[in-house]
């Protein structure tokens, strides 16, 4: 990923809206910039993050002991001070200059640029004035996904106290709706968090109301997160100032199989926007592991405890027939050494039955026979001891995780 100055200033909004949110820095696109900035730190990412840019704040502070709030000199210094200094809203900052709201979001606007364009020139600027790909660090590559489980609901439960206090600053009501039931889809925790906040950051941008309204939704084939509010008629002026975050957004949403959809008012006219980020829901899976072990039944359930993959139980392989055509599993987990009735003779029952012939079948045994266990039906063959690793490779070969 080449970095520039204008990719660097649109993600920087971003990330200051986000300042006294470690989680949020630590993980943010730009936080590896930073780090290169100042590669010595011995803080953490965030709070060197932190410590940076109120440095730069205020060696933005004009000559002069007494600030004075209706020179233009000194207005870029007071509106990044009062706003991320001392946590005052946009309105109580626009009242204390003696300035509009719409006057507000400009200069807003312009000292956030001449703060990103300070800390550029300072600190991330190659030295030869050239951006090249080769020496800038690459987000995606450094930032591995780590998929699992999660509840759509729970996780916008979790951020609801960081929305509330970023939306009181700016004396922004919020109203949320969230569902009782869990909305489960896949999803690396970290990124996802990341995505809402950010998204959530540009709405903020683009709204002129005092109410933002933000509700999880779920339909047969899909779940997301809808935000919607009331912009101005210049929203497409910040539409194309955060062109660079969206992308960012879009690209973090592909990672994990998600997609934004954004609604805009007519050209040059104030309305409705609304921002949907859509998942698609986890698909209901269920395993039958058929074997007499006990403690082999509680190894495969933890083994899948994070996939949201329901585990069956069965520790008597006579009743597997019966139980298969009736449960009609995505898989049977079918182990060999068993009481009465072998594995090898459970496979064969199944394969010639026509209510479970067409259920795969993944073998586990001490013994190294996957030559006999294919010429009997199974999809697939692994020897014990499992290891979780090996068996998560299966799941996926067989379309069972995604």
């Amino acid at each position: 990923m080449v970095m520039n100055r204008e990719k660097f200033a649109a993600l920087f909004k971003d990330l200051i809206s986000h300042l006294y949110d470690p989680t949020v820095l630590e993980t943010h696109p730009l936080a590896q910039y930073f780090s290169a900035a100042d590669p010595d730190s011995s803080t953490s990412r965030a709070r060197a993050i932190q410590n940076l840019i109120l440095q730069e704040i205020e060696q933005l502070r004009p000559p002069g002991s007494e600030p004075q709030s209706q020179s233009p000199e000194w207005r870029p210094y007071l509106i990044l001070y009062k706003r991320y200094v001392a946590g005052e809203s946009p309105r109580e900052i626009a009242n204390a200059l003696f300035i509009g709201d719409r006057q507000f979001r400009r200069d807003h606007s312009r000292a956030l640029q001449a703060l990103s364009g300070r800390i550029w020139e300072r600190y991330l600027l190659p030295q030869d004035g050239q951006a090249k790909e080769e020496e800038q660090p690459s987000d995606e590559n450094e930032f591995v996904l780590h998929f699992e489980q999660l509840d759509l609901s729970e996780t916008l439960k979790s951020l609801e106290g960081i929305l509330s206090q970023r939306l009181r600053s700016e004396q922004i009501h919020l109203d949320l709706c969230i569902p009782a039931h869990p909305i489960p889809i896949s999803a690396d925790r970290v990124l996802l968090r990341q995505m809402v906040l950010s998204l959530i950051n540009y709405g903020l941008q683009l709204c002129t109301a005092d109410r933002l309204k933000i509700r999880v939704e779920a339909a047969p084939t899909t779940a997301g997160i809808l935000i919607e509010f009331e912009t101005d008629e210049q929203w497409e002026i910040i539409r194309e100032e955060s062109s660079e975050l969206l992308k960012y957004i879009r690209g973090w949403g592909k990672r994990m199989h998600a997609r934004i959809e954004e609604h805009y008012p007519p050209r040059g006219q104030r309305g409705t926007v609304s921002l949907n980020l859509v998942f698609a829901p986890i698909k209901h899976r269920t395993i039958l592991v058929v074997d007499d072990q006990a403690a082999a039944l509680k190894m495969f359930e933890r083994y899948l405890s994070r996939t949201g993959i329901q585990v069956v139980g069965n520790n008597n392989p006579e009743q597997t027939l019966q139980l298969a055509a009736q449960l009609q599993p995505d898989l049977i987990i079918l182990d060999v050494m068993m009481p009465r009735l072998d594995g090898w003779e459970v496979l064969q029952s199944l394969q010639s039955n026509p209510a479970t012939k067409n259920i795969p079948v993944l073998v586990c045994s001490a013994w190294d026979e996957p030559d006999l266990a294919y010429s009997l039906g199974a999809a697939a063959f692994l020897k014990k001891p499992l290891l979780q690793r090996n068996l998560l490779d299966v799941l996926y070969q067989l379309n069972l995780l995604e």
